[in-house]
């Protein structure tokens, strides 16, 4: 009977053989180079698109039995995101703009208040703090200007990562089947345990983080605005809103948030006490939803990583990636895990160093035991 190509020993190559390998290597590294400069800037939206198709296939799937209709269903499954999200966003930009504008027009007010506050509380003069305000006003006018600058240079990467994010999840909602099809097909049976990590290990971390994510976001926003009510601060739905979103960008957080507000607490409201449990809790809440919240909200959503190591997969991958780092962290935990169970096998005690080591320590303390006997015997 012929042998199969994959039984053959390395020494029985030919030189033909060798040649096919370097040219099919060099082929498979080149096409993988290509599609990774191809998709490197929007795979984050890909990833988010693959993810948000997975959470909302359940109500895709319920539509999809009363409509008899599987695109239609998706659509409708996807409307219940865009409306939504362009409703908050809208009526946050709305609110902001006519803020933005009543700054603008009393900016000598504002800088007035604030220099005879703060003559109050620390030794400067008013001449010396109203220049510095304007200073720090006109550095904000230019600072804005160029973000303004920047954001229109990354509009076109930014609406391509939305397009592909949408067209991504309505793929996947449509083209599940198929999708899980074309890529068993291509794949050997003899990587099945692999695939079955992959699938496992890094779809749990991705639903658990992302999970994690907007739940402590959400959670966030409800402090911030409770505080806001509670303290009579101004715009305190669309703080909150902001507070939700500003979540999500690595360089900003909830701070850009309650540390404006605690200026304008002890500034304009002249009260330190307000301004003091405001930046407490707003403090507290950062560090508890980056050291403790997020991570054990993401650990009990993938159930398969403690809590130490979503904390690594999360905040290492946000330091090192930026914003992607909130989808490739876990990603890369995922990966890593799933690979190592594929070449470890599964954990079992029977044939574990533990039970080597167990049965090791039963043999010492039984061959000590006769000798304590013997020493008690001596001394009686």
């Amino acid at each position: 009977m012929a042998e199969n190509g994959d039984s053959r020993r390395l020494s029985e190559l030919t030189v033909g053989d060798a040649k096919r390998i370097l040219v099919y290597g060099a082929a498979v590294a080149l096409a993988i180079g290509l599609f990774g400069l191809l998709i490197g800037k929007v795979v984050v939206a890909l990833l988010l698109g693959v993810v948000a198709g997975v959470y909302l296939l359940p109500v895709q799937e319920w539509l999809e039995k009363r409509l008899r209709a599987r695109a239609g269903s998706a659509l409708i499954t996807i409307a219940l995101i865009v409306v939504p999200l362009v409703a908050i966003t809208s009526y946050a930009w709305y609110e902001l703009s006519d803020y933005s504008k009543v700054v603008h027009e009393k900016r000598e007010d504002i800088i007035n208040s604030i220099s005879v506050s703060l003559g109050r509380y620390l030794p400067v003069t008013r001449e010396g703090t109203s220049t510095g305000l304007r200073v720090a006003f006109a550095e904000a006018v230019t600072r804005s200007a160029e973000a303004s600058e920047e954001l229109r240079k990354r509009a076109a990467l930014l609406l391509a990562s939305l397009s592909l994010f949408f067209f991504t999840l309505f793929y996947v909602l449509t083209q599940r089947i198929r999708v899980a099809a074309y890529i068993k097909v291509r794949i050997p049976g003899d990587y099945l345990p692999l695939y079955e990590k992959l699938t496992t290990n890094i779809g749990s971390a991705l639903r658990g983080a992302l999970r994690a994510v907007f739940i402590d976001q959400t959670l966030k926003a409800i402090v911030i605005f409770v505080l806001n009510l509670v303290f009579g601060v101004p715009l305190a739905l669309v703080l909150a809103i902001i507070t939700f979103l500003l979540g999500f960008f690595p360089l900003l957080g909830e701070w850009a948030i309650y540390l404006p507000v605690t200026i304008y607490l002890l500034v304009f409201r002249h009260d330190p006490v307000s301004a003091a449990i405001y930046l407490t809790v707003g403090i507290l809440m950062t560090l508890g939803s980056s050291l403790l919240l997020r991570p054990r909200l993401a650990s009990a959503g993938a159930r398969r990583f403690s809590f130490y190591w979503m904390l690594v997969a999360l905040v290492a991958g946000v330091y090192v990636f930026g914003i992607p780092g909130i989808v490739l962290g876990p990603a890369i935990l995922g990966f890593v895990k799933a690979v190592a169970d594929t070449l470890f096998g599964d954990v079992r005690y029977e044939t574990s160093l533990l039970k080597s080591e167990d049965e090791l320590e039963g043999q010492k303390a039984a061959e000590q035991q006769p000798l304590e006997s013997r020493a008690d015997y001596a001394a009686d």
